[in-house]
């Protein structure tokens, strides 16, 4: 089934949003893989100049955090137009949709083990479940509970007297060794323990990311089916607004005092950060201008599941001693040099992929998987 030419101008500009906050994914998992985020603050101070601190810092406040509730938002709407398509195919699509959660665990899975420990895939299938049951409230009943979601997970860490979020990989220096080993075992046997003690003192990270991204899934669901997208021309001001002053909100929210009784609140400048950064993104998207930026990206905005796991594989190419040897190595600007650098690679690849494929390598396999047979790689593609 084909579909009008507004619906694909739709989707190329989800294509595009989801590819640019997959750059930012990037930027902040690099950070992770190159050492820097293993280290402890005097050891970073002692080795980072001013600006590479100053990067640190810019990164920390702007990115950390805010382009996985960017991607979360994603995943939400996404879903949405996954069950568009669904209910115009034959099939149940809740119980497709369950397998594709089933599958999409298994292979966050494989990335936890063999590429980057810290993969949000996982958590996604598990909370993703809640999607087909939400799918069948209104769009407005969705908003309610997704705000009330985002605003229990500061609530609840300052009810329940919880101690102080705190990243998980911030302080493990056998990291470093760990991962420099010429051996790929010693790698694996890395991810491994990292993974298994990722919840040791994480409580309140955990509850933190289970309310906040449970919220962002459920506002992407209610976004698409609101039928915005369709409308999103005559709301640009309004993104553009909203988009500022969230923004200015979220940074507010971060640099309040560390106070007794106002410090959970400093938590929702995380989503609404990114919140900010979509509605801007959106805004600057459908300018005229944008053409270009579209072109070059939503390719990969269509296989960002590759892209995710292959930007894992490259960095470990960079970074790990079975590679370049390069972790705990460079600044902070030059490893968000190389993010960039991979996400251009990255961008290239899918530009030549799609010449002749109508899935990524990996979202083809997703997708075999979940329907239980092989499917089409080469041809015409059809999105419906």
């Amino acid at each position: 089934m084909s579909t009008s030419g507004a619906e694909r101008e739709r989707h190329t500009l989800v294509d595009t949003l989801r590819a640019i906050v997959l750059a930012a994914v990037i930027v902040v998992n690099m950070m992770t893989m190159a050492g820097l985020a293993y280290m402890t603050p005097e050891l970073r101070a002692a080795m980072l100049g001013p600006f590479d601190l100053a990067a640190w810092r810019f990164i920390t406040v702007f990115l950390e955090g805010k382009a996985l509730a960017a991607f979360s938002f994603m995943f939400g709407l996404s879903f949405s137009l996954i069950m568009r398509r669904a209910a115009r195919a034959d099939g149940p699509a809740a119980l497709m949709f369950l397998r594709r959660l089933a599958v999409l665990g298994v292979i966050g899975l494989f990335n936890a083990v063999f590429l980057f420990w810290a993969d949000i895939l996982m958590s996604y299938a598990a909370l993703g479940v809640i999607l087909p049951l939400a799918a069948r409230l209104s769009a407005r009943v969705l908003l309610w509970i997704s705000g009330a979601l985002i605003l229990a997970g500061p609530a609840v860490l300052g009810l329940a007297g919880l101690e102080r979020p705190k990243p998980v990989p911030k302080g493990h220096l056998d990291s470093l060794d760990a991962y420099a080993s010429s051996s790929f075992v010693d790698t694996i046997r890395q991810n491994w323990h990292m993974v298994m003690n990722a919840a040791e003192g994480g409580d309140s990270m955990l509850v933190l990311r289970f309310f906040i991204l449970s919220g962002l899934f459920l506002l992407g669901l209610a976004v698409g089916k609101s039928g915005l997208l369709r409308r999103l021309p005559e709301y640009r001001d309004r993104l553009l607004r909203g988009g500022v002053v969230l923004l200015a909100l979220g940074l507010g929210l971060k640099l309040m005092p560390e106070a007794a009784g106002v410090m959970s609140v400093r938590y929702l400048n995380t989503p609404v950060m990114a919140l900010g950064y979509l509605m801007l993104l959106a805004h600057l998207l459908q300018r005229p201008g944008a053409a270009p930026l579209h072109q070059a990206l939503a390719p990969l905005g269509r296989m960002s599941l590759t892209a995710y796991l292959m930007s894992a594989a490259l960095g470990q190419a960079v970074f790990y001693g079975w590679g370049l040897q390069l972790i705990g190595q460079l600044g902070t600007v030059q490893v968000a040099g190389v993010a960039l650098g991979i996400f251009t690679v990255l961008a290239g690849f899918a530009q030549l992929w799609f010449r002749h494929f109508l899935y990524g390598p990996w979202e083809w396999v997703w997708r075999s998987l979940t329907r239980l047979e092989v499917q089409p790689l080469h041809g015409a593609r059809q999105v419906g």
